[in-house]
């Protein structure tokens, strides 16, 4: 037997109704319903996505994003912007401030000693007329925990404020609730014998 079609037997040939295609207009009609949605899902995604340059501050948009008003943060050296409820809830308060011309950090109002334990609230601080921040543990840690303006450790706790990701623009400033920078526990070297 050849390999042309000629040659081989009429048993083996397909049927005419295998040569039946599906119609043109429903393939046209299944090629446009797959494109219409993925068009409404890039449209989705950039709705979400642009949310916060488009809403009037302060509001929290879709994607657990803050979008509060440029006024909001302070010069260098003055006291940080304390955003509280009703524009986030408790567990999400944050205080918001300038460290330099050109940095901006939002620390969580809320810290523990070691990731699990129980948490402290947070306030502002001035030491040596720096701002600073001061976790109150008395009642969990037994005592006082004091950090700089970027939420460093300035009394050798075991680790820094927690602080979230912040974007700022010419008229507004944009705090990602969603993206938590938790401070690594330091944990000192043992001594070498």
């Amino acid at each position: 037997m050849g390999t042309r079609y000629e040659d081989q037997p009429p048993e083996l040939w397909a049927g005419p109704e295998s040569l039946d295609p599906t119609p043109v207009w429903k393939q046209f009609l299944l090629i446009g319903l797959l494109l219409l949605g993925a068009i409404a899902l890039v449209v989705g995604v950039s709705a979400v996505a642009v949310a916060p340059l488009l809403v009037a501050p302060p509001a929290l948009v879709p994607g657990d994003r803050l979008v509060l008003p440029g006024s909001y943060v302070r010069a260098i050296g003055a006291p940080p912007y304390d955003v509280v409820p009703p524009l986030v809830d408790e567990a999400h308060r944050l205080w918001l401030g300038r460290v330099s011309a050109t940095e901006v950090v939002a620390i969580r109002a809320i810290w523990a000693p070691r990731p699990g334990e129980p948490e402290c609230p947070v306030g502002v601080g001035v030491f040596g007329g720096a701002i600073g921040y001061v976790a109150s543990c008395e009642r969990t840690a037994g005592r006082v925990f004091t950090f700089d303006a970027q939420g460093g450790s300035r009394d050798g706790a075991s680790r820094g404020l927690d602080r979230y990701l912040v974007s700022v623009g010419d008229d507004r400033v944009i705090v990602n609730l969603g993206r938590l920078i938790v401070s690594e526990v330091r944990v000192p070297a043992s001594p070498t014998p």
